[in-house]
């Protein structure tokens, strides 16, 4: 588990800074720096879902990792201890980013 702050105040889940979700794909295979990654999760806040659809807030969330790259990346899960997702007021997934993605290359 990774405590989880997130920015993207467009998503659906972000409720005060925190992702609802609960848990959350990072993708980004190939990256070689944050802005390669992207929330694989990201849900479009809009008209008809405007409130957070989990209602529940937590910063401790099961962070799945598509960034092979990423020194955090153990067997397809994120193992760092604090995570960031950014991406202000994003409308689309490849609007966000890993703000946490630190290349072992």
């Amino acid at each position: 588990m990774t405590f989880l702050d997130c920015s993207v105040t467009g998503c659906v889940y972000n409720s005060d800074r925190c992702c609802c979700k609960g848990d959350i794909k990072v993708e980004g295979k190939e990256a070689k720096n944050n802005a390669d990654t992207c929330c694989g999760s990201f849900k479009e806040r809009n008209a008809q879902n405007a409130a957070n659809v989990a209602k529940r807030i937590s910063k401790i969330s099961d962070v799945a990792c598509e960034a092979c790259n990423c020194k955090f990346n153990e067997d397809r899960k994120c193992s760092a201890e604090h995570i960031g997702i950014a991406g202000g007021d994003a409308c689309k997934c490849a609007e966000t980013e890993c703000a946490s993605f630190c290349c072992c290359e």
